[in-house]
């Protein structure tokens, strides 16, 4: 699929969109050619949902042939960039290096710039971070602002952009370049007026320059804008700069960033991970892929059970020396219920000392909060992430800290990110995992009822945990009449409880919500004999829910609430061959939801 070759190739996103092929510049005249592109660029290296591809290219009421359309403009493309686009079974997908394109060398040189700074190399953070803020150009990709998917990215970019900025000037005019800062200070500041960090670089500069009155104005300015547009006072830190210079006193020696900006009474964050488990089998594979990943944000999915929450706090406990200013599991829900953002900000920096009651505004919090993690070494465990913008607004803006992310949805809209997915344990971990629990002698004396436990209720780490509790309480039977028993129950779910955790009850705060947006999709599911099902099946049974039944299914790979059993060698082309799976014990629940006396009829199910 695709061209067998790839041309030279070199894009730009941080101003209009170009193309330059060898050395010659691409012409791609077709809007949504172009905007297909500007998407994927946008999200290099990272799989784009076929569904929102088609939402971005034709909004609220695409065509009939809007994916025989949207496989048509692939085609168009890849014979302009080669096989860098590739189709991932139920998104695209461009590969990118940082030689070709202008958004990964900008992060790249960005890191490299803030390493040196840590190192105290500061003429070479200068240099650096002055290389990747002259690839800015003004207003990137500008023709698709109306494009909400491609409009959040250039927020991003432009966040990025501002943070290195600030970064820069201010290295610059600890250098003695304050002169030379000025004119693009001029630019910037008046472009971003509410930038406290740009507004004090400028009256640092000014100042220097023998230009009080100037630095005193832009003061004024700034307080005025702030009351105004979000009704709040500049900072403590910049008015103690204008009372500095008001004093004439000149400013300090070093403008105040994000190292200066910390008060006095900030604590430490220190290690606030909950214990490790003892018991940790298996995932040595995705232990080792997190701890050797370089990106700064790595996102682990799957569906319910499967372990994502004990290997993100297993990882973190071996990552914890690495960052030195602390390391914290954030939960992203309380009660099931998704917890704002900005919550979560005010309670992390209110523990470290931060005074954050004054700040009302989302926004500005946000920006306190990307200050403080700015020149600190955090790990952050984000938890049960419920979407992609509830983990972006806690995204620090430099990449000295690091990020795992926990999340039952793939979360495709994140990009720049790591990704590990996971599914059940191999039948050789569900054994070592059932043996550190129960004892090797119990399990290898009876693996045959192990295997068959196995076969019929999945090895995903919560159900084996749930297992193992209660087989270690009846130590005193043997195995195999309990998988006996377990075959004969009616309510097997009910025997998967141990204490306090309850599978049923996990199920049920996940799947049986009323507000659950795939509810509909998900009886359906248990109207058919499964857990395995094939895709015209699936579609077929799915039609009606809402949706289109190929949308449906990709809304519910998206959630992890199926998975893909099986790829077939081309699977742009047949994708009718695919198979999907879900945990055998979900779909226990799903029938037992839709054989209830509240679920929709979707048809007999099957025995």
């Amino acid at each position: 699929m695709g061209d067998a070759i790839s041309p030279r190739l070199h894009c730009s996103i941080l101003g209009p969109l170009e193309v330059r092929v060898e050395d010659h510049r691409a012409v791609i005249g077709a809007p949504k050619q172009r905007l297909l592109l500007a998407i994927l660029l946008c999200h290099a290296n990272a799989v784009i949902p076929s569904e929102q591809l088609i939402d971005s290219l034709w909004g609220e009421t695409p065509p009939r042939t809007a994916r025989k359309n949207l496989q048509v403009y692939v085609s168009a493309l890849r014979k302009i960039v080669g096989d860098r686009i590739s189709f991932q079974g139920w998104g695209y997908r461009m590969r990118a290096d940082r030689e070709e394109l202008d958004l990964l060398r900008f992060l790249e040189l960005s890191r490299s710039g803030r390493s040196a700074v840590r190192s105290g190399d500061l003429p070479v953070a200068a240099s650096q971070l002055g290389d990747a803020v002259s690839m800015w150009h003004e207003r990137p990709l500008v023709e698709f602002r109306h494009v909400p998917l491609v409009a959040a990215e250039v927020g991003r970019f432009t966040e990025l952009f501002l943070s290195v900025y600030e970064d820069w000037v201010e290295l610059e005019i600890e250098l003695g370049r304050h002169v030379e800062t000025l004119g693009s200070l001029d630019v910037v500041a008046a472009r971003f007026p509410a930038r406290e960090r740009i507004a004090a670089a400028r009256m640092t500069a000014l100042s220097r320059c023998g230009r009080t009155a100037e630095a005193l104005s832009h003061f004024e300015g700034l307080r005025r804008h702030l009351a105004a547009e979000m009704g709040i006072d500049p900072s403590p830190l910049i008015r103690q700069l204008y009372q500095t210079i008001l004093r004439c006193d000149g400013p300090p020696t070093r403008n105040p960033g994000p190292a200066a900006a910390r008060p006095r009474s900030v604590r430490a964050l220190a290690n606030r991970l909950p214990r490790d488990v003892d018991d940790f089998a298996g995932r040595e594979a995705e232990v080792r892929r997190v701890l050797e990943e370089p990106a700064p944000v790595t996102v682990i999915t799957g569906g319910l059970g499967a372990g994502k929450t004990a290997l993100a706090v297993h990882v973190a406990h071996l990552l914890a020396s690495r960052y030195p200013d602390g390391a914290v599991v954030i939960p992203l829900r309380r009660h099931g219920v998704p917890r704002p953002a900005a919550g979560v900000q005010r309670e992390i920096l209110e523990s470290v000392g931060l005074e954050v009651a004054g700040v009302r505004e989302d926004d500005a919090l946000a920006s306190v909060w990307r200050s403080w993690l700015a020149d600190r070494k955090v790990l952050l465990v984000l938890d049960d992430a419920p979407d992609e913008e509830s983990v972006r607004t806690l995204l620090p803006g430099t990449t000295s800290s690091r990020v795992l992310v926990t999340s039952r949805s793939r979360l495709s809209g994140l990009d720049s990110v790591a990704r590990i997915g996971l599914g059940d344990l191999s039948t050789s971990e569900g054994v070592e995992f059932l043996s550190r629990m129960i004892g090797r002698d119990r399990v290898a004396g009876d693996l045959p009822a192990v295997l068959r436990i196995f076969r019929r209720y999945g090895l995903s780490p919560l159900v084996l945990r749930l297992l193992g509790a209660r087989l270690a309480g009846l130590w005193h039977l043997p195995l195999g009449p309990l998988a006996d028993r377990l075959d004969r129950t009616e309510n097997v779910l009910d025997e998967f409880a141990a204490g306090d955790v309850s599978l049923r009850r996990r199920f049920e705060e996940s799947y049986a919500h009323p507000s659950w947006p795939h509810r509909a999709a998900f009886l359906a599911l248990g109207a058919l004999g499964g857990p395995v099902f094939g895709h015209e099946e699936l579609v077929e049974a799915l039609d009606g829910t809402g949706e289109p039944g190929e949308r449906v299914v990709e809304s519910l790979l998206e959630a992890g609430v199926l998975s893909i059993s099986q790829t077939p060698a081309d699977a742009e082309v047949a994708a009718h061959s695919l198979s999907y799976a879900m945990s055998p014990l979900a779909h226990r629940f799903a029938a037992e939801l839709h054989a209830g006396p509240h679920a929709a009829p979707h048809g007999n199910r099957e025995r």
